[in-house]
């Protein structure tokens, strides 16, 4: 909004002309959004601005997908790390143009290990043997043995810990997802327990997931403080670890 400044003196702009403050006239500039849209010099700019924007969606899907594990092992700087990944991702489809590929869940292999908080990592913590399948309905987690004396390196602090399992499935195209209930969870334990055997924990889909669709398996590990016969969270996320370990 153009203002006086003096008698005769404008500032800001009036018409299609801009008033500087040292008293210099210049025509007001076409529009950025115009010339972003229809200039051919800034193709490749609107091709690179679609698939990041699409990029972004992904991530923020997934991301809300397994809002509730993501929430205790996270860090600061997850979204754009997930958003750069399915970037990734997107670059592998050799099917459709460049400004309109799109996620292909047989080209998900990228995300497998993709760590939600990078100050934990999952092979830094948890020591045991584990493994991750998925079969119709069901994506499984099997823990052949566990000794959390010598297979959990716990913070400072700690006193128990819990192993985290969660699955999701996402449609890509319609932007939605669906969550694996999880049974049989292994609950909190003491670091200081009892070595276990063969524990199982399963994830399961009301329906076997679709063939076009991204089925994702999280597992990770929080750890708490009991005082009182309470537990309490430690009062940072930066040591819990959650990692991508299934990806179909």
């Amino acid at each position: 909004m153009a203002s006086q400044t003096g008698i005769l003196g404008l500032q800001g702009t009036v018409g299609g002309l801009v008033f500087s403050k040292n008293g210099t006239v210049r025509q007001k500039p076409a529009s950025n959004k115009a010339a972003f849209a229809g200039s051919a010099s800034m193709a490749r700019t609107r091709e690179n601005a679609a698939e990041f924007g699409l990029s972004a969606k992904y991530s923020k899907l997934l991301r809300d997908s397994l809002r509730v594990a993501i929430s205790a092992a996270s860090d600061s700087r997850v979204a754009s790390r997930l958003t750069q990944k399915m970037r990734e991702i997107i670059g592998l489809d050799d099917t459709n143009d460049r400004g309109q590929r799109v996620f292909d869940a047989s080209n998900s292999a990228p995300l497998l290990g993709f760590n939600f908080n990078a100050g934990a990592g999952i092979g830094q913590t948890m020591y045991f043997p584990y493994e991750v399948t998925g079969a119709g309905a069901d994506v499984t987690m099997s823990i052949p043995a566990l000794n959390p004396a010598t297979d959990v390196a716990a913070p400072q602090g700690a006193t128990h810990f819990e192993v985290v399992f969660a699955a999701s499935e996402l449609d890509m195209e319609a932007l939605n997802y669906t969550n694996g209930v999880v049974a049989a969870p292994l609950g909190i334990l003491p670091l200081n327990g009892a070595p276990l055997v063969n524990q199982t924990v399963v994830a399961t889909f009301p329906a076997a997931p679709a063939a076009a669709s991204l089925v994702v398996g999280v597992v990770g590990i929080n750890f708490y403080q009991q005082i009182n016969g309470k537990f309490y969270p430690l009062n940072n996320n930066s040591t819990n670890p959650l990692a991508i370990e299934y990806v179909a």
